[in-house]
């Protein structure tokens, strides 16, 4: 038969197994098949030296190869779901010890981007169509010569002037110190009450504890190691990209849907314990939770411009330290600023502090022992700054931000890079894999999602390090202008260490008491929490019942071994007080205030600022008689100062200026009208209304440029409900209002309570 090819036999060469080899070759007739470095039977290399030899190598080879994946698919190569489904391995069910609880494996791309972003010829003919329609548009938009107003030009064009007269014009003002003095003074009875031998044998009780708290060498177990509510993919993230992580319905929700920034219900949160468990810690996330493999996560570390690569086994290769660390959100308790005055912030309610334990490297040894010195060249003279970037994608980049080198690298301030939470793998909505957490500094310093490490000779300039997180002036009412711009970029409006703070948790919100309970003998517990930043100890801790006129001291309780180096308190504390219930019934009102190492206390009223952060006056429940239709007793019934989120059940009430601006947005409703059919049409990307407080929007512009990202919109477009308006107006501030009715079509609605029909503003 003749054949195209010839065919040749070439034979290579080859000097054959040396004798040493020939002597040590296995009897393969006898004997088991278990043979390291040989294959066996079923192709496979028994038997390895080390055990993850094989896991490592084919982590390697799955990464390189996703790797090329995400290559041809930005070079602009179409991607099928097989492709999809053919390049991302999934490790999690043969390593499930490096999983959050509750994971499960989803492909890292949606539907909507193979379907409808991929450069498909329809798809590209759609976009040419969608650029010329935008064109058109703009060239409409310049024949008006609407140039859009700076919310700074707009509030003074109607406010009064923020800046007080009292600012000298040409000589610097003198400060007056008024020095209070007080001519009574406290008077002790020749005998002891009853009561006061109580409060003396709990003050020598306290003391006696106070004296044997232990230090935490960094060893320990958490305590907290059961779930105490279920979690599971909740529905509210069903259309949103968290779709794919399980969360605690017990969560309150305080920018809807998406993205995830929640607290658990106050009474909830305490009775918890001490150490919070992770799915009622609180979230604070500013987009979608990044999907990340711990196979092929890497953290990046760059010192004088070499860059050195960690894998996350690399990094569990460190020792470690697991301590108890307070956090708490600086917009922690914002709501009540925001009833004064709307801040730029959400309503975070009392819950935006938890505590927990978190393991991990410390950072100065990670540092170390990638080419970091402990003293950079000319330290001393010159500051140096250690840099951090998550890996979540955002509307202004990623998230990042810096704090002091020397902070950093001292072994007293316990920088951690955690990868475990209470004892588990990190939750997705707490950084999984790793994030840095910094005892006693605010929580928008623990980047989460951790990808990048890097040292400068300058402080970081990015969004999210100076446009959040700061405590600017009262008279700074906006986010633009000249004063803004100064005040936001001055290093010293910067929020680092937190702050002092104590909340009351009981009597709850809403709680009853009834007065036939007001028995002589009987006594209530009023009962909360507090902390401070620093590592400085929360050392006393009071209530008053009398408007403060005079103070009741209150018995604190640390987690179990709260020190650390011998003077550092990093988590927070509980604390109580018995009182009779005659004289809670009496109240004017019940007040906590704390005192810290410094024997500085909190202040009494709130100082407003534009961001609303790090609001820490006395927190205040009032006490008001209520008759129930279920008891012929009356009661007492307790309120706190707000609820979290939309709520509205607390004592504090919308200022007057607030109502005024509420009373401005709704000036100038227009006539058209929509049904709900017509409504609901518009639901996609492309054509996208809203319906916040009885007025419809065309929201499509927007989508491109909201902070929050597109799903945050979408989870509402076309829907007609009560919800997006409380959402929006949970979030969002009267300038806010403004650009909403400015950058969409405005589609007002005179309808019925069922939002039958709706207007169209135009």
């Amino acid at each position: 038969m003749p054949h195209s090819k010839p065919w040749v036999v070439k034979v290579q060469a080859h000097p054959g197994s040396t004798a040493e080899e020939i002597r040590n070759e296995p009897d393969w007739v006898s004997g088991h098949q278990h043979r390291i470095g040989f294959r066996d039977r079923n192709n496979r290399l028994p038997g390895l030296t080390h055990k993850d030899d094989e896991y490592r190598e084919e982590v390697a080879r799955e990464k390189q190869k996703y790797l090329a994946f995400q290559k041809r698919a930005k070079s602009g190569e179409l991607i099928n779901f097989r492709d999809l489904i053919e390049n991302q391995k999934d490790f999690h069910l043969r390593h499930p010890e490096n999983r959050s609880l509750g994971w499960r494996y989803v492909l890292n791309a949606t539907e909507d981007w193979v379907k409808n972003k991929e450069p498909w010829p329809a798809n590209l003919k759609k976009q040419e169509e969608e650029e010329k329609k935008k064109k058109e548009e703009e060239a409409k938009s310049e024949k008006k010569n609407d140039t859009p107003e700076q919310e700074h030009e707009w509030k003074r064009s109607s406010d009064k002037d923020k800046h007080h007269d009292a600012y000298a014009k040409n000589k610097e003002n003198e400060e007056k110190k008024q020095e209070k003095t007080s001519s009574e003074k406290p008077k002790l009875s020749d005998k002891y009450t009853p009561a006061e031998i109580a409060l003396l044998r709990a003050l020598e009780h306290e003391k006696n504890y106070i004296q044997h708290l232990k230090e935490n060498n960094g060893k320990r177990k958490s305590p907290q190691h059961k779930n105490l509510t279920q979690i599971s993919i909740d529905e509210q993230d069903q259309f949103s990209p968290d779709n794919w992580l399980p969360r605690s319905p017990d969560l309150i929700r305080l920018t809807g849907k998406h993205p995830l920034n929640a607290e658990a219900p106050l009474t909830r949160l305490y009775e918890a314990g001490l150490i919070t468990p992770n799915e009622l810690h609180y979230v604070r996330n500013h987009g979608p939770v990044p999907r990340i493999l711990w196979e092929f996560h890497e953290l990046e570390i760059t010192y004088d411009g070499e860059t050195q690569t960690l894998s996350m086994d690399d990094l569990k290769e460190f020792d470690t330290i697991n301590i108890a660390v307070a956090l708490a959100c600086d917009g922690n308790r914002r709501k009540e600023l925001n009833m004064i005055k709307k801040s730029k912030g959400f309503n975070w309610g009392a819950g935006g502090a938890s505590c927990a334990y978190w393991k991990g490297p410390l950072l100065r040894d990670v540092l170390l022992a990638n080419g970091v010195p402990e003293k950079p060249p000319g330290l001393g003279e010159k500051r140096y700054w250690v840099n951090f970037e998550g890996t979540d994608d955002l509307s202004e980049g990623n998230y990042a931000t810096c704090i002091p080198f020397e902070h950093a690298m001292s072994p007293n301030n316990d920088v951690i890079l955690a990868y475990e939470m209470n004892d588990v793998p990190l939750p997705p909505d707490h950084g999984y894999p790793v994030r840095v957490i910094i005892p006693g500094y605010v929580g928008g310093r623990n980047v989460k999602w951790l990808k990048k490490i890097w040292i400068s000779e300058k402080e970081n300039d990015s969004y999210y390090h100076i446009w959040d997180n700061r405590v600017l002036p009262s008279f700074v009412t906006e986010k633009d202008g000249p004063f803004a711009e100064a005040l936001f970029h001055h290093p010293d409006t910067a929020c680092n260490e937190q702050n002092l703070n104590s909340i009351i948790v009981k009597p709850a919100q809403g709680e009853r008491i009834p007065l036939g309970r007001a028995k002589k003998g009987e006594n209530y517990r009023i009962e909360g929490y507090a902390y401070d930043g620093g590592g400085h100890e929360v050392q006393r801790v009071e209530v008053s019942l009398d408007d403060g006129a005079t103070w009741l001291y209150c018995i604190r309780k640390f987690p179990d071994y709260p020190i650390r180096h011998g003077n550092k308190f990093w988590s927070w504390l509980h604390w109580h007080v018995d009182v009779e219930i005659s004289h809670v019934i009496r109240a004017k009102s019940i007040m906590v205030r704390c005192f810290n190492v410094f024997k500085n206390t909190q202040p009494r009223e709130p100082n407003w600022n534009v961001m609303g952060m790090m609001n820490n006056c006395w927190y205040t429940v009032r006490p008001e008689i209520t008759e129930d239709d279920d008891s012929e007793t009356p009661s007492i019934l307790f309120r706190h100062p707000v609820e979290p989120a939309t709520k509205d059940g607390g004592w504090m009430k919308p200022s007057v200026e607030n109502k005024i601006a509420e009373a401005k947005q709704e000036a100038g409703a227009p006539q058209k009208e929509f049904t709900r059919e017509e409504i609901e049409k518009h639901n996609t990307q492309d054509d996208c209304w809203l319906v916040v407080d009885g007025k419809v929007y065309d929201a499509t512009s927007v989508l491109g440029w909201h902070p929050g990202g597109t799903a945050a919109i979408l989870g509402h477009a076309g829907k007609v409900h009560q919800e997006t308006s409380d959402e929006f107006a949970s979030i969002h501030d009267d300038y806010a209002y403004k650009k909403l009715k400015g950058e969409s079509t405005v589609l007002s609605m005179g309808v019925s309570n069922e939002y039958e029909n709706v207007p169209l503003v135009s």
